[in-house]
Formats: C-alpha cells, structure tokens, sequence
C-alpha cells in the first residue's frame, strides 16, 4: 500500500517528550516590527513554494499567486503574533488541503499559551446541525443546553461561520469538515476558541449573545464574561459526562455488534489496537453475530495500518486498492529552509535516488517506489461472516476517509451518515514537517507528499450508500439520526 496511508503525524510536543527532536526554546513575541513580519513573511511563502507538492491540486496558479499576494499585504502588515497567525491560517486554508494548517500544537510554547489560556472564550461548548448553533454544554446559568445561539456580538450565526471558514483546512470542496472544526465536542480543539477570539474579541471582558431558547416568544440578549477554556471546560465536566474519548469500546446488544473507533492516533501509546481488533472480530464469529456496526465518525484519521487490518476482516475475497501515486515537491529541501523546519524523520529532506523529475506546471518528483503501485488486500482466514455497516461522517478526512473509500469501492460494508472530508483526488500527509516563523513563533504545517491516483478523479468525497441528512431538531433531543437509519435498515432485511 502507498505509504501515505501507513503514516500518520505527531507534533513537536508529542516527539519532544520522546527525546526525538527539541521544541524551539525561543518563546514567540506577542509584537512584531516591520522587519520581523516581513522576515516571516518570507519564511513562510518560500517555504511553501520550495516544499508543499500540492499547491495546485485544487487551485490554478493564478489563484495560489493571489493567495500568496493576500498575505504579503496582511502579514507584513501585523504588528503582533495573533495577526501574523490569522495571516498563516488563511494562506495554508486557500490551498485547500486538510494537512496543511497553522498548527496549534507546533507553534512555539508562549504563542500557543496566548491563543489557548487567555481569558477569551465563551462560557459554553458549540455544535453545528443545519449550519444552526446549538449549546451542548454551558458553564453558566444564563446559557442552557438546547439554547440557539442566534448572533455573537452583533454579527448574526450564519455570518459566524462565513467569517470562520476561510481559515479552515480541508481538501478541496470538502466543506463539511470545514465546519466540523468550528465546533466542540469532538477529539480536536474548536477553532472558535482559538480564532473567533482574535476576531471578534470580547468587550470589556465579555461576549454579547443573542439566544433562542424553547419555550420563550422573545429571543435573549445576554451578555456573558469571557473566560478560559480549562475554567470553562471543568465546569461543564463537573455537570455533564464529557463527549469526547478517544477509547475504542465494544458491545453486542440485540444480536447486533457496535464497534466504535474514535481515533486511529496511538503515538506513544500501549494499546494493541490489532490484537483488540482480533479478539472482537473472532467474539463475533463465535456467537455468529449477524450485523455489525463501526462507528467511525468521530474519527479525523491517524495510522493507516489500521484500515487494513479493519479491511482484512470485512472482506470476502482480496481487493486490489486504486494505483496511487506519490510526489514531491523537491529532490533535495533548500538549506537555507531546513533551520526553520521540524519533523520526525529528516530524512524526508533528501529524497537523491528515491524520485524522478515530472513536467507537471509546478515542477515536482515522483516516488520511483509507486510508479507501478497498486496492492492487494487479502482477507483475514476467518473474516468476518455477518454484514457490516460503518457510520461515517465530515470528519473523516485523513486515514479514515480511505477506509470509507476502500469500503464502498470494494463492497465489504454499507456507509451510512454524510459525505465524508477527504477527497478523491488523493490526500497530501504522510510525511509532514512544520515551519516555525522566527519572529511571531506561528508555525504552519506541510505535508510533503502528495497522493494522486493513476486516473483522474473529481473534486469530491466519499458519499455514503445510506444518507443521513442532519437535523437540528434531532440534535437538541439527542436522537442518534445515523444509528436509527441502519437498526432501520437492519429490521428492514429481516
């Protein structure tokens, strides 16, 4: 299998508390000269130009050239690290790649403690369901679970998410993960505490917030104190069960398995994640259980072996995955670049006799390794024998969205939920570095492989055999839309 699949990121954090490399010491400074932002600047567009392979896989080279135009105005223009952060965000979200981003984990220490530990945020947790807001954990009183959040600050919900979107990373048209990232309650950290803050930022320390609550005609004005995420979060903890685990758990109930995957990321981690899936796929043979449900739809990605060990059970017969190919965007990374950037292996760095010279329109290199790449998944010997339904959903943007892809191009099992992230033109990870802008400490992260398959696919993602459409309704009285569609289906087969 191509090795974008196989790998998976870890953050400077994660790889430093390993002693693999060594977080930069130099804390960001929350002001910036003239010199430093355009030193920044620099940093930054050269470095995408010399290493990203897929600057033009969902937009022209006039549009990259725009992009990077943008920027120039707007980084040389911020005076503070939180301004040359929006300026980064909103250049790696114009090339429309779910692994290119400004990292909230890669960033230097005192960057990340300003976006993240300010007293900022507003007092309670956010989903999305028919593009509405909805409260689904409130530390205060006068916000209440199943209240609509109608406007914040003046500026009306639907134009929240318009101001929002354009800093977000995904690929291509994929713009339900997009929307994904504005909200709590998932295995990531929401961008409306990290950006709506330096966007709209509280007066006086606090945030004007128009509700919808049921039962009232009129709708609320309530003005809330701004707070921090850890004081915020543990009171919402102490009230409710928190949403979000990244524990695999099992149960056979009524005949039917629910096997539910929240994270394919165990960097640094004990857990035997084949052996559990070996033990629950041999449970469900020996009690002849005939439906299962995998429950991805919490999961982002993360180790690609995954999907095929999850593949070798559900398949009947071998299935030979679509050729993809890999590219680079260089053979040798510019010296110059290399003291600005981090990654976990720097031999990613120098690819001499590992690549070929394309005549694409951005000059790249293909990995001579997946020049005739096209593999084969053989069953596992005591596959699974029952039928298997998988729930999927925006979120699924990275391994998992391959896992979708492999599952409907080879039958093993029916999708149910919405279009996934991801998109079929191929993913950009698997090998990932991060650039550290010297003056502001942002730090943006690029994938330095680009996955394409052999034909040309659309600009789409994955669309389940069973749609789900989303209900706001639902959502306030917390029906599971997605799992009553496949007991539906189930019942319906009897």
């Amino acid at each position: 299998m191509l090795v974008i699949l196989g790998a998976f990121r870890k953050s400077a954090l994660q790889l430093a508390a390993v002693g693999i490399i060594c977080v930069p010491s130099a804390f960001a400074q929350n002001t910036l000269t003239a010199e430093g932002a355009a030193q920044d600047v620099r940093v930054l567009k050269s470095t995408l130009l010399a290493l990203h392979p897929g600057l033009h896989k969902y937009q022209t080279p006039a549009q990259k050239d725009a992009a990077l135009t943008r920027f120039e105005i707007r980084g040389n223009a911020a005076r503070d690290a939180s301004e040359m952060y929006l300026a980064a965000a909103e250049l790696a979200a114009s090339i429309r790649c779910g692994h290119t981003w400004a990292s909230t984990f890669n960033m230097t220490p005192a960057l990340r403690a300003m976006l993240m530990e300010s007293a900022n945020k507003l007092p309670f947790w956010l989903a999305l369901a028919e593009n509405r807001w909805l409260v689904i954990g409130s530390a205060i009183e006068a916000v209440k679970i199943g209240d609509e959040v109608l406007g914040i600050n003046g500026i009306p919900g639907a134009e929240v998410i318009a101001k929002m979107l354009p800093y977000q990373r995904a690929d291509g048209s994929s713009d339900g993960k997009r929307l994904m990232q504005l909200q709590h309650g998932r295995n990531a950290t929401s961008m409306m505490d990290v950006m709506w803050p330096l966007l709209s930022p509280p007066q006086n320390g606090s945030h004007l917030v128009e509700l919808k609550r049921a039962g009232t005609a009129a709708n609320l004005q309530i003005q809330v104190a701004a707070t921090t995420i850890a004081l915020r979060d543990t009171a919402i903890n102490a009230k409710i069960k928190t949403p979000t685990s990244n524990d695999w758990t099992f149960k056979i109930e009524n005949n039917i398995g629910v096997l539910t995957l929240p994270t394919f990321s165990f960097w640094n981690s004990q857990f035997d994640w084949n052996k559990y899936l070996n033990e629950r796929f041999a449970e469900l043979n020996l009690q002849q259980v005939p439906n299962l449900i995998i429950d991805i739809r919490a999961n982002e990605g993360g180790n690609g072996d995954i999907n095929i060990a999850i593949m070798k059970h559900l398949l009947r017969a071998p299935y030979t995955l679509a050729a993809m190919r890999a590219y680079s965007a260089y053979e040798r990374a510019p010296y110059q670049l290399v003291k600005h950037l981090d990654t976990w292996n720097y031999g990613f760095f120098d690819r001499t006799d590992q690549v070929e010279k394309t005549a694409d329109m951005q000059p790249r290199f293909l990995l001579k390794s997946t020049k005739n790449n096209a593999a084969t998944i053989t069953p596992h010997a005591s596959s699974y024998q029952g039928k298997a339904w998988v729930l999927i959903g925006a979120e699924n943007s990275s391994a998992t969205f391959q896992l979708a892809q492999a599952i409907q191009q080879s039958g093993a099992a029916t999708l149910v939920g919405q279009t996934t992230g991801g998109n079929k033109r191929g993913l950009n990870s698997g090998q990932i570095a991060w650039v550290t802008l010297p003056n502001s400490g942002v730090a943006v992260d690029i994938p330095l492989l680009s996955a394409e398959p052999v034909e040309a696919q659309p600009d789409a993602a994955v669309v389940p055999d069973i749609v789900v459409n989303q209900s706001f309704a639902a959502r306030v009285a917390a029906i599971d839309l997605e799992m009553a569609a496949v007991l539906k289906a189930i019942a319906a087969a009897k």
